[in-house]
């Protein structure tokens, strides 16, 4: 018998004894924004899970919205928080991805699986399956915001001293951070109580903190585009590759032949940029930012040289060693008109309070810089005519040993002081900045230029409150009168070094 129907559903029923087409009302505005923006707004949700997760708070397996999209995202927007501050530490200059380093910067993800794999597993085998994804997702976006936490350290530590100075401390903050959120939220997502709750909390913590430890801080996504293109091969090898041992003679002698003979009766000047350390890059980079500043103002770009030490760029410059330098030294003697021109000789690494120059370039094992070895190097060169700058720390110390009258003699603190700023990823010193960046280009004088950065640096230290660095200087009396004759490209004709303030600046009777 069939079901009477009324005279509405009669008139659209598209044939008789149908059933009737059920009634769809319109999509809600919300329902329309569903697949738009549902992933944007559930990765929303699964951050905000997780900064609760990370302040203690418990959260349950109804918290997280967990699929996979959702853990390639979080897996995504980890590494992208990562890239953005590389793009930034590059900046200005071009970059390249590096997809070498790609793997190492992914790592940390298979701990954070393995981890949930595990915890999963120790409560109920038969509730595994339900437990893993959401407690994967979770992981995941603890890392995500320990990723953007990092980035963002390391941006103020660029603008803030305090925070630069502790840096290496302060990184570990974000990690154990995180570390204590799994630690503390993976047991109770897994509903595990007593003993297996505190293994799960070691497992946790343990499967965070580990791939952070032997991870390496210098790989980059995004890294300086080198100017030679067959350089990339070889700093990818590191140091300590054969290719890149092998080459370092050619790449000295290819440097050094190109310093330029000088030009009679013209004063000019000759530089050397040494970056001994090469566990930073910051010192490999401030040698190459003094070296355009001093092409760019003293016309040095076919008269100079930068030996450099760096572990992640081995193959891009010769390496610093004192052999590399007494060679340069010698060269350089060779070329100058030794009555009328001068060199500039710029250090900088780790200083030690026994007056030591860290020269060092795992796994070799370098002869360190002295002051009495650097005064012999240049003695023995015949080089008359000298300006020497030294940024690091303890760096006072050179100066008594290198003074002289045909010597000028500066250095980024007193015998007895720290300097600051020397942070892998960073452009310049703090010293570096001051001197270099800001001061000689404005003043185009050394001895002015130092007094500048002094200013700019005390006032910098003050508000960090730092213990004062204490920038020190020497100038002989036949160094004086021979800069008066060199000329900058962007000033023209300038007297280089003041007379006034000379013995209250050197400090020296």
């Amino acid at each position: 018998m069939s079901t009477p129907i009324d005279s509405d559903q009669a008139g659209s029923a598209p044939g008789a004894g149908e059933p009737p087409a059920p009634v769809v009302p319109p999509p809600t505005a919300e329902a329309r924004s569903r697949p738009r923006f549902g992933f944007v707004r559930d990765l929303l949700r699964n951050l905000g899970a997780a900064a609760a997760l990370a302040l203690l708070r418990r959260r349950g397996l109804d918290a997280w919205r967990a699929d996979g999209i959702q853990l390639i995202g979080l897996f995504l927007l980890n590494l992208a928080a990562g890239l953005a501050y590389d793009i930034y530490a590059a900046y200005p200059g071009p970059g390249r991805f590096d997809w070498d380093a790609l793997p190492g910067a992914s790592f940390w993800a298979l701990p954070l699986l393995l981890s949930a794999w595990l915890i999963a597993h120790l409560g109920r085998p038969a509730d595994a399956g339900r437990l893993m994804l959401p407690m994967a997702v979770a992981g995941f976006a603890l890392g995500a915001l320990e990723s953007f936490a990092s980035s963002a350290l390391a941006v103020l530590a660029d603008f803030f001293t305090p925070i630069d100075r502790f840096y290496q401390w302060l990184i570990w903050v974000p990690v154990l951070w995180v570390a204590l959120g799994w630690a503390f939220g993976a047991p109770r997502l897994a509903g595990l109580r007593g003993g297996r709750a505190v293994v799960a909390a070691v497992l946790a913590a343990a499967l965070v903190v580990a791939p952070q430890w032997t991870a390496d801080a210098g790989a980059r996504l995004w890294v300086a585009a080198a100017d030679d293109p067959g350089s990339d091969a070889s700093s990818q090898n590191g140091a300590a590759a054969e290719q890149v041992l092998y080459a370092q003679t050619d790449l000295l002698e290819d440097a050094l032949d190109r310093i330029a003979p000088g030009r009679p009766g013209v004063t000019e000047l000759y530089s050397i940029a040494f970056a001994g350390s090469g566990s930073e890059d910051v010192f490999l980079n401030e040698a190459q930012g003094v070296n355009e500043t001093m092409a760019e103002l003293f016309d040095t770009g076919d008269r100079s040289i930068v030996l450099a030490n760096s572990q992640k760029h081995a193959g891009e410059t010769p390496f610093a060693t004192v052999t590399a330098l007494q060679r340069a030294l010698a060269t350089i003697a060779q070329r100058m008109d030794e009555g009328e021109d001068i060199l500039f000789l710029f250090l900088t690494s780790h200083g030690s309070p026994d007056h030591r120059l860290d020269v060092s370039l795992a796994p070799y094992q370098l002869e360190p810089l002295t002051p009495v070895r650097l005064r012999a190097l240049l003695d023995e060169s015949g080089i008359r005519f000298r300006v020497i700058v030294v940024s690091a720390c303890y760096s006072g110390g050179f100066v008594r040993t290198l003074a002289s009258p045909d010597t000028l003699v500066i250095t980024a603190s007193g015998a007895d002081r720290a300097s600051f700023g020397c942070r892998d990823g960073r452009q310049w010193t703090d010293f570096g900045r001051a001197y270099f960046k800001e001061a000689l280009p404005a003043t185009g004088s050394f001895e002015g230029a130092l007094q500048r950065a002094r200013e700019l640096i005390a006032q910098r230290e003050a508000a960090a409150k730092l213990t004062p660095s204490e920038p020190q200087i020497f100038v002989g009396d036949a160094i004086r009168e021979r800069l008066q004759s060199l000329q900058t490209q962007r000033l023209g004709s300038h007297l280089l070094v003041r007379r006034a303030r000379d013995r209250a600046l050197a400090g020296l009777e």
